[in-house]
């Protein structure tokens, strides 16, 4: 693809997508609104991936995310713009608080913790009624609710807001010392690359979006409780969303969110007659697609067609200086 058309399309495509609440019908907007948050989760999740952390738990950052906003907007009359900001504040001291729990933890011992992290809060959540309405759950204060249209316009700017960040991300230093701890992180420390610190920015960072998703989320529900804030599926979407779009890659999880968003819906509508048939259909088209797409979407479609990958530069090698000096 030209590389004026590489900048082009995505800003035009993040245009319409915000602009999508205001000309789309409300169904649609149901739609993009779903996409949106799983956007954001997903970019969250393959955040942590790209530097070799593997999260079973992302489903703790969603609901803290969750728990903040709808508790900080009933104590205190927030807006919802003021709640997210401190979701995206318990987000980031969450992340910071497993980065330095798990200390040098990796592989399997590091996704186990993110996952009991995951029911440990659950738990809590449940056995502190008074402050988390319990199993009861607690509902948003209806006076505070703005319109459905703003809450499809926030979640697609949060989705926009956090490609953004993971382009911004995937230019500097921090993505290829992320790279390198991914690779071999006792090699990436002889390179001068500090894993601890660089562990805690990623945590704190992947935190903080995953727990703004959690919250515009609460917001459009309007209802919480413990088995709907750290419910896995969110962590089950989180995984299979850069999985099938393309896992370390930067459309990958937007890719793939729209494709399981499309998968889920389609399967509803054609099979939902019959009781859980349509979620075995779900299942298998998901299986297939990564079984015979094992770069996901996005790699398929690189491999595909040259359009989408870069033109290759011709390869032209220099003289050796013992060349240059031999003369016919």
């Amino acid at each position: 693809m030209p590389r004026d058309l590489r900048t082009v399309v995505p800003i035009l495509f993040a245009i319409a997508f915000i602009a999508s609440p205001f000309v789309g019908s409300p169904q649609i907007s149901d739609w993009l609104f779903r996409v949106s948050t799983l956007i954001m989760l997903a970019v969250s999740w393959n955040l942590m991936a790209n530097a070799g952390l593997i999260s079973l738990g992302h489903s703790a950052f969603w609901g803290v995310g969750s728990y903040a906003a709808l508790l900080s907007a009933n104590a205190f009359g927030l807006p919802i713009l003021a709640s997210l900001v401190v979701s995206i504040l318990f987000g980031a001291l969450l992340g910071l608080f497993l980065a330095v729990t798990t200390g040098r933890l990796r592989g399997i011992f590091f996704a186990i913790s993110t996952l009991a992290l995951s029911e440990g809060l659950r738990i809590t959540a449940f056995m502190t009624p008074d402050f988390t309405g319990g199993a009861v759950g607690l509902f948003l204060d209806q006076a505070l609710r703005p319109s459905t249209t703003m809450l499809y316009v926030i979640g697609a700017l949060g989705a926009v807001a956090t490609v953004v960040i993971s382009y911004i991300i995937s230019i500097s230093r921090f993505h290829f010392a992320c790279r390198a701890m991914r690779n071999n992180e006792g090699a990436a420390q002889m390179l001068g690359v500090n894993p601890y610190r660089y562990r805690l920015g990623l945590l704190a960072i992947s935190g903080a979006i995953a727990s703004c998703a959690g919250g515009i989320n609460a917001w459009y529900g309007g209802y919480l409780d413990p088995e709907v804030g750290f419910s896995l599926h969110f962590t089950i979407l989180s995984q299979i969303a850069p999985i099938l779009g393309g896992i370390h890659t930067l459309a990958g999880p937007a890719i793939g969110s729209f494709a399981i968003v499309a998968i889920s819906e389609g399967t509803r509508i054609f099979f939902g007659q019959n009781e859980g048939f349509s979620q075995l259909i779900y299942g298998l088209v998901l299986v297939i697609g990564i079984l015979f797409m094992p770069r996901g979407i996005w790699g398929a479609l690189v491999a595909g067609g040259g359009w989408f990958s870069r033109p290759a530069k011709p390869v032209t090698a220099a003289p050796s200086k013992v060349q240059a000096e031999v003369k016919p």
